[in-house]
């Protein structure tokens, strides 16, 4: 496995160049971007790929992961069909790029609690044949306030759709968010269907800890709602992300890119970087990509 960076954290105030140039600094070769890093909001055919495409040349990265974060907005995913050419759109991105995994989210697709498979279906599955078509994964993020919250709740899902190219983007820290085990219980339920991961870590907010009101997030859901989340660096979080790592390799089912994404403001983010890759490597993570040579955990 590799270690990637995600472009979003830095996306309104960087640009993808500066963003690669960056992470380079520590050891970072593969790279997660959104539309902001082609120029656009939703839709990548209202960007350009092409300084994204010449910033991998010249730089000698790889683009891991294509983002559509519509998934958020209730504007973007209020029309079914409009919704899927956004997501047709990053699919065809993704083959562009030859990036393998498309990321997306469902919170204003299916703003319930449940999911809903008559309305999944007219969001998902054009773009689900295409992604087929061109070999992409399509990868569903998992967050914690909508029908994705649990891991038995991503599972249906996964289990409904049943398409080898449509797997999960594993982020423990979102199950962790909805007040569910995000190690080793939703690993072990949603293993076999891993297409994609995201690093970060988290703890219970403290009123009496004084920690920081930037890396403050959204409620928890469930059972520790309505207190906030209260992200931080990866070795300082509640989910064991070491033992996470540990299994992946072990397992041999996911062999991609773990990406990291640190919630926080963008003066704090290559604090994050340096102190969280720093810290990876120095367990036995991502030792060798420093090098340029592919590695396993």
């Amino acid at each position: 496995m590799k270690l990637g960076i995600s472009g979003q954290a830095l996306g309104e105030v960087m640009s993808f160049a500066d963003i690669v140039k960056l992470g380079k600094k520590y050891g970072v070769t593969e790279y997660e971007i959104w539309p902001c890093n082609a120029g656009a909001d939703w839709d990548y055919r209202e960007g350009s790929l092409d300084d994204v495409k010449k910033t991998a040349r010249d730089e000698g990265v790889h683009i891991c992961c294509v983002t559509l974060g519509a998934g958020f907005s209730a504007e973007a995913a209020a029309d079914p069909g409009r919704y899927a050419e956004y997501l047709l759109h990053a699919v065809d991105a993704a083959a562009e790029l030859g990036a393998p995994v498309v990321n997306h989210y469902c919170g204003a697709v299916n703003p319930g609690t449940q999911p809903d498979f008559n309305v999944l279906e007219q969001y998902w599955r054009a773009p689900l044949e295409r992604a087929g078509k061109l070999g992409i994964i399509m990868a569903l993020e998992n967050e914690a306030h909508d029908c994705t919250s649990t891991p038995e709740k991503m599972r249906r899902i996964l289990e409904y759709f049943n398409h080898p190219n449509f797997k999960t983007n594993f982020d423990a820290v979102n199950y962790f968010h909805a007040s569910c085990e995000g190690f080793p219980g939703a690993y072990k339920a949603l293993r076999p269907f891993i297409g994609y991961v995201h690093l970060k870590n988290a703890c219970l907010y403290d009123p009496q800890a004084g920690q920081p009101d930037e890396n403050r997030g959204e409620p928890m859901s469930g059972l520790y709602a309505p207190a906030p989340i209260q992200y931080t660096p990866i070795p300082e979080g509640a989910v064991n992300i070491p033992a996470l790592l540990t299994s992946l390799e072990r397992d041999g089912e996911y062999t991609g890119v773990c990406t990291l994404e640190p919630h926080t403001t963008p003066e704090h983010v290559e604090e994050f970087y340096a102190k969280e890759s720093a810290w990876l490597r120095s367990l036995g993570f991502f030792r060798n990509q420093e090098s340029g040579r592919d590695t396993a955990c």
